[in-house]
């Protein structure tokens, strides 16, 4: 099952939704997960709204640790920032380094829709997929080979909100 901080989420009609207090801050939730090798994560996001240097979301794919929101060794999915885009990170201890550098711009619209696809195969190539506003086509932001990190313990999302916006971001089909 999932652990954290589930009094800041729901479930409606299937959907895993942020439903947080209104007040800046960040939510997380994560699972037990030891996929790496061989391996494919597919998931949906939606945002009422385009995201923000405030507001954005990550999906741990790797991770070392169960608390997502500290100090881990793994990779996630960073879904909004300054450049609007879907971009491939890998996080060494607390710093991150971007290794998959996604289109600049493609998460303008509001509400945002996107299925999002990242593969990686046993010899640490990886790739990143998107679908933006779900053309049922995907299309591929690169292309990386990294081994930094070779297990994994943990799958999770991470919410970075303000107090305007703590219930507009939505998960669906991990």
């Amino acid at each position: 099952g999932w652990s954290g901080d589930d009094s800041k989420f729901a479930v409606s009609s299937g959907v895993l939704r942020l439903n947080a207090p209104a007040a800046t801050s960040q939510a997380y939730l994560s699972t037990p997960n030891l996929s790496i090798d061989h391996a494919s994560w597919e998931f949906y996001v939606m945002m009422d709204q385009s995201p923000t240097t405030g507001n954005y979301a990550k999906v741990y794919l790797v991770s070392d640790q169960a608390d997502i929101t500290g100090s881990l060794n793994g990779y996630y999915v960073g879904i909004g920032n300054a450049l609007d885009e879907i971009a491939l990170y890998r996080q060494t201890g607390i710093p991150s380094t971007k290794i998959i550098n996604g289109t600049d711009g493609t998460l303008l619209a509001s509400p945002i829709e996107v299925k999002i696809k990242v593969t990686r195969d046993d010899l640490g190539n990886w790739e990143l997929f998107t679908d933006v506003g779900l053309t049922s086509t995907y299309t591929s932001e690169g292309t990386v080979s990294d081994n930094s990190h070779l297990s994994s313990s943990y799958f999770g999302i991470l919410c970075v909100y303000t107090s305007l916006r703590s219930d507009e971001i939505y998960f669906d089909d991990f």
